[in-house]
């Protein structure tokens, strides 16, 4: 293998290389297998991780009624975690459990059948699915995730979806069944201690060695790794060395270390480790053959992609999707019905989430009608406003991002100017201004502007195309009408009340707040 300073300053380079890309492909996977409980423990794919000895502990607490964390109403006094919200809320309950379903199924559990699950039945399904989970998707977009690493270190215009690898050329069982082994045989391993740690790195190259070629059998990918790693298995764990000791101050960080820095840097580096053990062992791997993605292994850097065509396994045909033309111009009248349909979706949201996490059926919003008109100019500063991004999904994003929580932070200062009541209040959330806006809802406007532009806004304006213009227009003036007569009144009477309005101490007393 080469040079420890010659593999780190080569993969120092690679991370560099569209830094912000390697951050989005680690952090994604590592979000999807496990709640991020993957920076925790560095590359250690094991399966006592994901359903280990205390599942059923586990299982006794959310049974009984009991969270897997501390909510804490009041994090910025007391120093705990941010738990309002519903990406915070999930995050935590995954990353506490360390299981992406023990979180969903303690939502679950709690809300729609308030605790009532069979303890037995309860435990089969989530540790069947955990298992599941564990073998046909995250072990198999771990070998997606090495994929994109070993081709972007060559083509810098990698795509994401690479992570995808495995799945779209159709070798979803072989790797599934070969990872599974390697995950399986390394906890026998830990059992003994000293050997868990060298098959560690013996295992280490396998999926690397899937990721060059899935069709390689599980007996050929151990093999192959064996032979690559035979007296290099210091080198290997002096390169893992740094990356385990920053996990253990990574804890102070908040998991920014992990997430900007040693996550991606380390993916970088074991990428460049597989290529100079694979260039370098070529004479002692007797299935050196089997290892015949030459582009990989080329020395010259393309600003490209990685060339498909040539790769020796063919991908699955792509499914035809309908295609949708989203750059349209729109009429007056159908902005009009823009501007109701999403002031209604918003206001149905907002209902049911009230409901769904306060346990209150209230009519959200200041005015009496079904109507919630900041969603409305939201979306038409979506659709209208933002009209020159459109050609770019990322401007999107970011247009949306902002716009959106500028009309909202704007809005919710005016009308506590006005009305001295506050409609909605962030306070507790990650990152929240003036309790007016948070970084997670400023991330759904983001998306929502990408709904919007490229899916909602032309599937609704096909649907109003079928409706004639002799009933469109009438529709609009009523109600255009009602929406002013709702205006007036709401100025002079706005709605407030339990579950509508906050006071200093928040919104009321729900039952949530009483059990907690």
């Amino acid at each position: 293998m080469d040079s420890f300073f010659e593999i780190l300053k080569r993969a120092w380079k690679n991370l560099k290389t569209r830094y912000f890309m390697n951050i989005m492909v680690v952090f994604l996977v590592g979000v999807i297998v496990s709640g991020y409980a993957f920076s925790s423990n560095g590359n250690n794919n094991t399966v006592g991780r994901s359903i280990g000895s205390d599942s059923a502990s586990i299982i006794e607490d959310l049974l009984n009624g009991q969270q897997l964390f501390n909510i804490n109403t009041t994090p910025q006094t007391t120093g705990k975690k941010y738990t309002k919200g519903v990406i915070s809320v999930f995050v935590n309950q995954m990353t506490d459990s360390g299981s992406f379903f023990f979180g969903i199924v303690n939502g679950i559990n709690t809300i729609v059948f308030k605790n009532k699950i069979a303890a037995s039945v309860t435990i089969f399904v989530v540790d069947l699915l955990i298992l599941l989970m564990f073998i046909f998707v995250r072990n198999v977009l771990r070998v997606g995730m090495c994929r994109f690493f070993m081709e972007k270190r060559r083509y810098t215009q990698t795509k994401p979806d690479k992570i995808l690898f495995v799945y779209k050329h159709g070798k979803t069982g072989n790797v599934a069944k070969t990872m599974f082994l390697r995950s399986l045989f390394q906890v026998l391993w830990d059992l003994t201690i000293i050997g868990g740690i060298i098959k560690r790195y013996e295992y280490m190259m396998i999926p690397y060695i899937l990721a060059e070629n899935p069709e390689i059998d599980w007996k050929t990918a151990f093999k192959i790794s064996k032979q690559m790693s035979k007296g290099e298995k210091m080198k290997v764990f002096l390169l893992d060395l740094p990356f385990i000791l920053s996990y253990l101050v990574n804890s102070f960080t908040f998991n920014l270390l992990a997430v900007f820095f040693v996550d991606p840097y380390r993916e970088c580096v074991f990428a460049e480790a597989y290529m100079s053990l694979r260039k370098n062992r070529y004479k002692v791997i007797d299935d050196y053959a089997r290892l015949k993605d030459t582009n990989l292994a080329t020395e010259t850097v393309y600003n490209d992609v990685y060339p498909d065509y040539a790769y020796f396994i063919k991908p699955l045909e792509k499914r035809k999707w309908i295609t949708i033309d989203y750059d349209r111009n729109y009429s007056f009248v159908t902005y009009v019905l823009f501007f109701f349909s999403f002031s209604f979706v918003g206001w149905f949201w907002e209902v049911f989430y009230t409901l769904l996490n306060e346990g209150v059926l209230a009519n959200r919003g200041t005015m009496h009608g079904p109507w919630l008109p900041i969603y409305g100019v939201g979306g038409l500063i979506i659709i209208w406003g933002l009209r020159p991004l459109r050609k770019n999904p990322w401007l999107m994003f970011i247009g949306a991002f902002v716009a959106c929580g500028a009309l909202e932070y704007f809005t919710a200062w005016i009308l506590e100017v006005l009305f001295d009541t506050k409609w909605w209040d962030y306070t507790g959330y990650f990152l929240n201004i003036d309790g007016r806006i948070c970084l997670e809802g400023l991330f759904v406007f983001g998306l929502a502007g990408v709904a919007f532009t490229y899916a909602f806004a032309p599937l609704l304006d096909n649907l109003y195309r079928k409706v004639k213009p002799s009933v469109k227009k009438p529709v609009c003036i009523v109600l255009g009408v009602l929406f002013i007569a709702d205006l007036i009144w709401s100025a002079m009477a706005p709605n407030t009340g339990f579950g509508v309005t906050y006071d200093e101490g928040g919104m009321g007393t729900s039952y949530l707040e009483e059990e907690v």
